[in-house]
């Protein structure tokens, strides 16, 4: 495996080799985008290609340094990820000690932060002169799916790299020799996981669908004749605070359900959705729903969704949700 072989973002990947090959490859660069879409082996990549004993602007994958890396035992390449919720401050004050060592045995040190966005703003604002005036020897790169949560003295230090879903069609091809999936499950799975690879090998489809006729309920809860004890009643396996991954993965499905109920309020066609398995019912809970119900709605999720970051309290965060879902209340 060598660049070559790098899926997708032909322009992101032809960048970095062209200053690879001129040296000029920045010191600092941010990789952003969704989850799954390449940002993490690219970065590998490239650890490997500034490492490698056999190749120059491009690596072997078989020299020792390549397999090191490879193994996360190369002293010259390190990961750094959250420990628990965040990156923490000591982290980042080893990160940038280290980050002035010599190589010990390659020939460039990298450094890689995945989930960036988990950064507490002390450790964020620990590394601001490490990430302005990195050494030479010295590669850093982060990682993070969402770019806007991390601070912008951290984005403006960077060179960002903004990478882009895969389409649809390779994704579903690829997933034609890595599972036994139908064509339609197939496509399903690539819509659902919005173009990465990395979430489309990793869902387990009965169980997907099991949560969706879940939200599924819950939006026909909220849809004609409101009561606000059938909404409940429909939310309350959303809301099992014994079940946080849950609530996570059925809040995701809850923002791709409202945006089709969008687009069929627009007029779409049934290609656009990522539920068009089930545009059928999807069409007929459209129809129950007026757009400002939609947008309210959706807003409200928007607020809950960020709000589990600082404790908000879910019970009321979704009693709202469902109360402007319904019709009831509306944003102000």
């Amino acid at each position: 495996m060598a660049f070559d072989d790098f899926l997708g973002n032909r322009p992101i990947l032809e960048t970095v080799r062209s200053q690879l090959a001129s040296c000029r490859l920045p010191h600092s660069m941010l990789f952003t985008g969704v989850s799954g879409i390449g940002k993490w082996t690219l970065a590998q990549f490239i650890a490997k290609a500034c490492n490698c004993l056999r190749l120059k602007d491009d690596f072997c994958n078989g020299c020792p340094n390549c397999q090191r890396i490879s193994e996360n035992a190369h002293p010259d390449v390190k990961n750094v990820a959250p420990e628990g919720q965040f990156i923490k401050i000591d982290q980042m004050r080893s990160l940038s000690r280290e980050v002035f060592f010599k190589p010990f045995e390659g020939k460039c040190r990298i450094f890689i932060m995945d989930e960036a966005e988990k950064l507490r703003d002390e450790a964020a604002n620990s590394i601001l002169k490490t990430l302005e005036e990195p050494p030479d020897t010295s590669i850093l790169i982060l990682i993070t799916s969402r770019p806007n949560d991390l601070l912008p003295t951290i984005r403006s230090r960077c060179q960002m790299y903004p990478f882009a879903p895969l389409p649809l069609a390779d994704v579903e091809l690829l997933l034609q020799g890595r599972t036994s999936y139908s064509s339609e499950e197939r496509q399903l799975l690539a819509r659902i996981a919005g173009g990465s690879l990395g979430k489309a090998v990793t869902i387990d489809l009965a169980e997907y669908r099991r949560q969706r006729d879940e939200m599924l309920a819950l939006l026909e809860a909220c849809s004609r004749n409101f009561l606000y004890a059938n909404a409940a009643r429909a939310a309350s396996g959303w809301l099992d605070k014994r079940k946080q991954a849950e609530f996570d993965s059925k809040t995701g499905i809850l923002f791709t359900l409202l945006r089709d109920l969008f687009l069929l309020k627009a007029g779409a066609e049934t290609q656009a959705l990522t539920h068009a398995d089930i545009a059928g019912k999807l069409a007929t809970l459209s129809s129950l729903y007026s757009i400002n119900q939609l947008m309210n709605a959706t807003q409200s999720l928007d607020h809950l969704e960020a709000g589990m970051r600082r404790n908000l309290n879910r019970g009321l965060a979704a009693d709202q949700f469902v109360l402007r879902l319904g019709g009831v209340t509306s944003n102000p």
